[in-house]
């Protein structure tokens, strides 16, 4: 363990202060910088207000953008809900861990992280993470507590608000502190977890989904505002009322009255001399329905903003359109998010972990954040169980973490692991009816072909590897030269062009003729 408070740095090479970690560094304050903000942008928000707050954003000031980001999610229950699930297809995918390899020391440094992974709080730091999609970055606190190791005792979400970028490249994450209001101050090494999605090439502060949304919510909202107001007026039939000729100034009031009231109180009393007539404003109704249709329009942006498709918002009930099976989010947005949140944490969590406990290593173990495919796992296992006995070379590690399977515990008893059951093999009973000399011939002649033919046998295997190398070696080629899983089963389909089966052909002839000839000479 690092007792010091030298020898360690961060993945920028930032010396860590080991001593500084249980601290708290970024908790909000009563007064000065770093206060809650209660603000709110998103009422009465114009065009020319967005259009200033984004621009101000991007120069570095980005308080009244962040807010507005907040109110988005509160206030527009379409984009709360497609950005809910973009959150949660990633934040409930399996997390798993793989050793650097399968040596003993990097199996027990996979084990430790996996003890670490599985921790209390670990799903709530993934979705506080996540939390950077919609605002551009998110920034959590490791709260450090050391026993008989360094162990993170809670992680605690930081209003992106107590944050601010630095002034020339616009990338760095600084904390706003008194010590510096104009820079900020440089975050501590090893106690933030700081998560910027890189959903578009810039500075991060412009590449979240809320700015990208902002101008749609805008105009969404005026859509809804204009759309109350029509309501309100053409909502309720207009109401017409009639006095007789007759009728006095007192009764015209009383009629008056009446029908000013009718509509909100849905009750009236008039003399039975006077009438009220409803008359119906259909012909409003194409203009009800655009400003529906513009509601809808601006709601299908968001959705393929967020999501990247709309069938899952506004397709026809149970059936998601042309892309019935592409699940709430498309699986490339998915799993980018899920690679990019796997790095954060091996950057920002795993390092510090195994640094602070047992040192900087040459590798480390890896958290992978990804949906498992049942049918390549099977694939895998049936591509291990014909290749492995050719030669093929394969970490039982990397084999587990594909399959989903821990490594066992090394204090496990052997009768606790699985095995490869072996059946002896049952002899046939000899027929009662033979005489007992037959039966004795029979066995013996059954021996000694069974010796002459594993001699035959212990012949062409004792030159095995001269006939199978130029088999087993483009095999061996193709597997280091694939990248991936589709394009090693793609160009399998090649590979007899490049093996030379004619050596093992020739082997297998002259032992076929020879046990044929030992056949004939048996017979004989």
């Amino acid at each position: 363990m690092a007792e010091r408070d030298t020898g360690l740095f961060d993945h920028l090479g930032r010396r860590v202060i080991v001593k500084e970690l249980p601290r708290e560094v970024a908790a909000p304050t009563l007064a000065g910088i770093r206060q809650i903000f209660d603000t709110s942008v998103a009422s009465g928000l114009t065009p020319q207000r967005l259009a200033s707050l984004l621009l101000d954003a991007s120069a570095g000031d980005h308080d009244a953008y962040l807010t507005l980001a907040e109110e988005m999610e509160e206030r527009d229950p379409h984009y709360a809900a497609e950005l809910s699930k973009r959150k949660l297809a990633v934040s409930r995918l399996p997390i798993t861990v793989e050793a650097a390899s399968d040596e003993q020391k990097d199996i027990d440094l996979a084990d430790e992280v996996r003890a670490l992974i599985r921790r209390p709080g670990t799903r709530m730091l993934l979705k506080d993470m996540l939390d950077g999609l919609g605002k551009g970055f998110s920034v959590v606190e490791i709260d450090w507590q050391r026993g008989s190791k360094w162990l993170p005792q809670r992680y605690q979400w930081r209003d992106p608000h107590f944050f601010q970028f630095d002034r020339v490249a616009r990338q760095e994450i600084r904390l706003r502190d008194e010590a510096d209001s104009y820079n900020g101050l440089e975050l501590q090494p090893f106690k933030f977890i700081c998560h910027v999605p890189k959903i578009k090439s810039g500075i991060p502060i412009r590449g979240g989904l809320a700015r990208l949304v902002a101008w749609a919510y805008m105009c969404k909202g005026y859509t809804v505002k204009d759309w109350l107001a029509f309501a309100e007026v053409f909502g309720m039939p207009f109401r017409v009322g009639k006095y007789g000729n007759s009728a006095s100034e007192e009764d015209k009031a009383v009629l008056r009255r009446a029908v000013a009231n009718i509509g909100s109180d849905a009750a009236a009393t008039i003399p039975e001399s006077m009438l009220i007539e409803f008359i119906e404003s259909g012909g409003k109704q194409g203009s009800a329905e655009f400003f529906k249709i513009l509601a809808q329009y601006m709601d299908d942006q968001v959705s393929k903003a967020v999501l990247g498709q709309t069938a899952s918002s506004s397709g026809t009930p149970g059936k998601l359109g042309n892309e019935e099976l592409q699940g709430e989010v498309r699986d490339d947005i998915r799993d980018d998010d899920a690679e990019q949140l796997a790095e954060t944490l091996n950057r920002d969590l795993v390092k510090p972990f195994i640094d602070l406990n047992f040192g900087p290593q040459e590798n480390y173990p890896c958290i992978s954040i990804a949906q498992p495919d049942a049918e390549d796992v099977q694939t895998i296992i049936t591509a291990c169980e014909k290749l492995v006995p050719l030669g093929l070379r394969v970490e039982q590690s990397v084999i587990r973490d594909k399959i989903g399977l821990p490594d066992p515990d090394k204090n496990a008893k052997p009768e606790d692991l699985l095995q490869i059951l072996t059946v002896e093999p049952v002899e046939p009973k000899p027929e009662a009816q033979q005489p007992e000399m037959n039966m004795q011939k029979a066995l013996n002649a059954q021996n000694q072909e069974q010796d002459d033919i594993e001699t035959i046998l212990e012949d062409e295997m004792a030159d095995w590897q001269k006939v199978m190398t130029p088999i087993i070696d483009p095999l061996a080629e193709l597997l280091a030269g694939a990248r991936t899983f589709d394009e090693l089963k793609e160009k399998l389909a090649t590979l007899p062009d490049d093996q030379d089966l004619q050596p093992l052909v020739d082997r297998l002839a002259a032992a076929l003729l020879k046990a044929r000839a030992l056949g004939d000479t048996d017979e004989g």
